[in-house]
């Protein structure tokens, strides 16, 4: 019960507990109309324990011993740590720290002192003490403390000497905000200790702990309304950046007072009331002192900062990449920055890719150039390296086998021969000379070229390289010219020998392998099976500025007066490039690893067949015509049909051919150059014959092949196509080919 007059020194507690019930009403009123301002809500709880402690001070001012007395100390110790749960939940919501943890395993905690409270006399005794105050006409009368009150009252000093740990801790926060909070806590405490001392019999007035309560409770009122105008405020400004791509932050006294959704999404978290060490912690430290210095910068005046990237994820410190442009700008009417914030991973990629595809098309116009001049200048020796490589043959079927004149005639054809090599590998670079693709098998093409005279001379050159093969034993085909497939082996193996200085050796290994996926550096490159061919050495490796331009033509490091043109990796790549395969190059210091990717082909290879004899090959005075704008091809050409027993004639352009079948009709085959100039070429005259004769049959003769007018003759239906310069053992195959009855 509580007595008939009231005490004269509670009507100030009582007025305490109705200003905070009303300050609770007003809280709650915000809350419900605003239910993500949560802020709100724990500024609420502090005024609602300052309201239950006022009215329970109220009570023992006026309630005698006895139930009524206790309830309102069970009371007053509750509302004390009801303040000090919601003290934390306004900290951690105003300075945007993850509480849940807290507010689990404490909350937990809580409960169970406040069981502790309510159901024992632990925390509060079942006795009553009496507090003599000054002009009080009767004792202030409350339950005094239980074995642990004083842990209780000791947990409470911990509790708020916590919360000001935080408020202190919060570097470049709201000055205001912060000096007004702690300069609550202080009074609070310092009543506190007066109350304490109080209790221990020093003379007062009465408790001014209550007191304490409201001024504080207060503090968070206005605290908790300034940050709600200023949200409100912002709205405007929210509105329009609501839905940018850019992240928009706003940074005053060292904080962020503002920022849309893209910014949280860029940052990872929301920055609001941080200082920029803390939004931006995921950062690299060097980012981070960049940024510092930049917006350092930008409030200097007359500023013009650059935009700057930097790296906001430390765990890929090459790829998030962030723009941040900033100005000075004046918020609220008080100095502060506007930072843009991009993000660039995506356009930072998508530039590097572009690079790169702009570097490979400047390579492959640079090699394309290249490979035409090769082309142009191959051409032309092909024609001129015709009576070298071909007049030969004719001599020596005219000289007796033991004539003086053989050897050095022999000799003579296989310079030019070597000759003919070279050119080739000219027209290959220019990805144009005329290959026959065939069913083979990497393995034997390794068997033949370690059984050949070139790798002998190989090995005597460089006896201290050690060349070992790893074969594998099941390895599959593929379709590819077995000329070049020779080269592209002789080319990688000699290199890699030559490039070992002292002992060292060359690995050739072979595999099967199938790709699932897009090889690095290499997405057009199709799904499926392939056959690896690995060139290996521990050599002193390729130097990174080198390894750019090694299948460049005529690209060389090597000392002059030592073998090399500069074309053997320039026609391995162009090789590769028309098998529509794959080039992975490493090297380091310790040596250099060739990974080629041939495409697997599942038809089987021809079986090896000797060569028809010279004899076996004679023709039966057939008609054959030949169509060459070069004189000298033309000479050469019937000189080699008359040997083999063909009656030829000549024609020195398309018209004069078409001229030729209009007046004598039909031949028995066409031999015919698909380049001739000027007039028309080879398909345009073959197209125009077939329209006058349909039957007639021709084989092709060019330097050049893969090009349309080439494809379109043999689909017109020429049985062959001869490479130049002409050899007559490949002719007379061709012609007992093209005039053998069908079956």
């Amino acid at each position: 019960m509580v007595t008939g007059s009231i005490v004269l020194q509670s009507a100030g507690s009582l007025s305490v507990a109705v200003l905070a019930l009303v300050m609770v009403t007003l809280q709650a009123i915000l809350l419900l109309r605003t239910p993500h301002f949560k802020l709100c809500g724990w500024s609420g709880g502090i005024s609602f324990a300052a309201f239950l402690y006022a009215l329970s001070v109220f009570f023992e001012y006026n309630a005698p011993p006895g139930p009524v007395n206790r309830a309102a100390g069970l009371m007053e110790f509750t509302a004390i740590l009801f303040l000090i749960h919601f003290f934390y939940g306004f900290s951690f919501s105003l300075f945007n720290i993850d509480g849940k943890r807290y507010h689990l395993g404490l909350g937990i905690f809580h409960l169970f002192i406040i069981t502790l409270i309510w159901f024992g006399d632990r925390v509060v005794a079942d006795r009553f003490v009496s507090r003599h105050f000054i002009g009080l006409s009767q004792p202030f009368i409350e339950p005094d403390l239980g074995p642990l009150g004083p842990v209780f009252v000791l947990y409470g000093t911990l509790s708020s000497l916590g919360v000001i740990w935080i408020w202190v801790s919060r570097k470049g926060f709201r000055r205001h905000y912060k000096i007004a909070f702690l300069c609550g806590m202080v009074v609070w405490i310092l009543f506190g200790v007066h109350d304490g001392l109080a209790a221990m019999g020093m003379p007062t007035w009465h408790y001014l702990t209550e007191y304490g309560f409201l001024g504080f409770a207060a503090i968070v009122l206005w605290i908790a309304f300034s940050r709600f105008y200023e949200i409100a405020s912002e709205d405007k400004y929210r509105t329009i950046t609501e839905y940018a791509t850019d992240g928009f932050l706003v940074i005053q006294d060292g904080n962020a007072v503002f920022e849309n959704p893209a910014c949280r999404e860029l940052l990872g978290r929301s920055a609001t009331g941080l200082p920029v060490e803390e939004f931006f912690d995921r950062a690299t430290e060097k980012s981070l002192a960049t940024i510092r210095k930049y917006f350092h910068s930008v409030m200097q005046p007359e500023a013009r900062g650059e935009p700057i990237r930097v790296n906001l994820e430390k765990t890929a410190p090459t790829e998030n990449l962030t723009e941040i442009s900033a100005n000075a700008i004046c918020y609220k009417n008080r100095p502060a920055i506007l930072a843009v914030l991009r993000d660039m991973t995506q356009r930072v990629r998508k530039e590097r890719m572009l690079a790169e595809s702009q570097g490979k098309i400047a390579r492959l116009r640079k090699m394309e150039a290249l490979g035409l001049l090769a082309g142009g200048v191959a051409h032309d020796l092909n024609n001129v390296l015709s009576g070298i490589v071909s007049y030969p043959d004719l001599l020596l079927m005219k000289l007796p086998p033991s004539s003086d004149l053989r050897k050095p005639i022999l000799t003579m054809q296989e310079s030019g021969k070597r000759a003919v090599a070279i050119v080739s590998d000219l027209l290959t670079v220019a990805r144009g000379v005329a290959v026959e693709r065939t069913v083979l098998n990497i393995n034997r093409s390794i068997d033949v070229y370690l059984k050949s005279a070139e790798y002998e001379k190989l090995c005597l050159h460089h006896p201290h390289v050690k060349i070992n093969a790893h074969l594998h034993r099941h390895l599959l085909n593929i379709q590819a010219s077995p000329t070049h497939i020779t080269k592209v082996i002789m080319n990688l193996v000699s290199n890699a020998a030559e490039a070992i200085m002292g002992n060292g050796s060359v690995d050739i290994t072979t595999a099967n392998r199938y790709v699932d996926r897009p090889l690095k550096g290499r997405n057009d490159i199709r799904a499926g099976e392939y056959v690896i061919l690995t060139v290996a050495d521990d050599g002193p490796g390729i130097g990174a500025d080198d390894l750019e331009r090694i299948f460049e033509p005529f690209f060389t490091k090597k000392v002059m007066g030592r073998s090399g043109t500069g074309l053997g990796l320039a026609l391995v790549w162009n090789v590769i490039q028309d098998q529509g395969g794959h080039i992975d190059v490493t090297s380091d210091s310790h040596g250099t690893r060739f990974e080629l990717y041939f495409p697997v082909t599942r038809k089987r290879t021809a079986s090896d067949t000797p060569p028809t004899p010279l004899d076996l090959l004679h023709g039966h005075g057939e008609r054959v015509l030949v169509v060459d704008d070069i004189n000298s091809q033309r000479e050469i050409t019937c000189r080699l049909l008359e040997e083999l027993g063909y009656t030829p004639q000549a024609a020195s352009s398309g018209e004069a051919a078409l001229d030729y079948i209009r007046t004598h009709g039909g031949v028995d085959l066409l031999v015919l150059d698909m380049i001739m100039d000027p007039g028309i070429d080879g398909y345009e005259t073959y197209k125009r014959i077939k329209a006058i004769v349909p039957g007639q049959k021709a084989i092709i003769v060019s330097g050049y092949a893969e090009t349309e007018p080439v494809k379109k003759a043999i689909q017109l239906g020429a049985q062959r196509y001869l490479r130049k310069p002409i050899l007559i053992d490949a002719l007379g195959q061709a012609l007992k080919e093209a005039f053998a009855p069908p079956g």
